[in-house]
């Protein structure tokens, strides 16, 4: 029996740590790319990729395998082309636009797509921006915090999680056990809708006091939180780095927490770079579910 196909598949699930995005690479189904893998571990007697909260990590085998498979399975598709149809289908730019603050997060959800010859130009605006370049033919897809209804444009959920309060370790004792952590700085953002009040309404049932500081974005109020500046609400998606690094700390996560949203949104009708957003909108939404 052939194991090109199974090793194929393995080498795109190891570069992509991603089933769906392997499969997606391969122009295969899931299911076809999963069952490769599991014949291919099943002709090792070794598991090849454990499941971790941000999709797969290789194991020792894995490792080995794609160094001594690898080079090899690269030199046959520069021999024979394969995937060039593909790539040349969606080399091009993509523009992409988001809400300032999350740069990072969809960056590093896209990392893979120069290897599909896409360009990403990414934007940051606020989202009544992000409406009028969509529509403007400005932007292929945006990632946006808003739904600002717009007969040309369509929106999809792409993420759904919550808001907390973080600040540095340096206020841990200044805290409140579970009460509004009165007399304490507190840090907002500059929009017209700034997470503080709501935050503060939804979960102490009162309101806040003035801010001590207002940021540009989420990113900045983080930076601030861990400068020391204050208490500042962001999304748990932004601060898990920070709180893993013990850089930031969060306070008890009330009953009922304040939820946080992103959607994508895309121009309707169609559009020239169609592929590059399937692409895209893929990558994205497979990032979401480990956010």
């Amino acid at each position: 029996m052939s194991y090109l196909l199974h090793l194929r598949s393995f080498l795109s699930v190891y570069r992509h740590n991603s089933i769906s995005r392997a499969a997606l690479a391969l122009q295969l189904t899931q299911p076809a790319v999963s069952r490769h893998i599991k014949v291919l571990e099943a002709h090792l007697h070794t598991q090849l990729f454990t499941r971790l909260p941000r999709g797969l990590a290789p194991t020792p085998a894995a490792i080995e395998l794609e160094r001594q498979s690898g080079p090899h399975l690269d030199a046959l598709d520069l021999i024979v082309g394969s995937g060039g149809a593909q790539r040349a289908t969606l080399a091009g730019p993509l523009h992409l636009g988001t809400s300032s603050g999350f740069t990072r997060l969809l960056l590093a959800a896209l990392n893979t797509l120069p290897s599909h010859g896409i360009r990403l130009n990414l934007r940051a605006m606020p989202p009544p921006a992000l409406v009028a370049a969509l529509v403007a033919g400005e932007l292929d897809m945006a990632v946006t915090l808003a739904r600002i209804p717009h007969k040309g444009v369509e929106y999809e959920p792409l993420y759904e999680g919550r808001l907390q309060m973080v600040c540095s370790p340096a206020l841990r004792e200044r805290l409140p056990k579970s009460a509004a952590p009165k007399g304490l700085p507190l840090i907002d953002l500059q929009s017209p809708v700034p997470p503080l009040p709501g935050f503060w309404r939804d979960v102490y049932g009162g309101t806040a006091d003035a801010p001590s500081a207002i940021v540009p974005d989420y990113q900045a109020a983080l930076e601030a939180a861990a400068a020391g500046i204050g208490l500042a609400v962001v999304p748990e998606c932004l601060s898990r780095p920070l709180l893993h690094s013990g850089q930031l700390i969060a306070l008890p996560q009330p009953k009922r927490p304040s939820p946080f949203h992103l959607h994508i949104a895309r121009a309707k009708g169609s559009s020239k770079a169609a592929d590059r957003i399937t692409l895209c909108r893929q990558h994205l939404t497979d990032a979401a579910r480990h956010w």
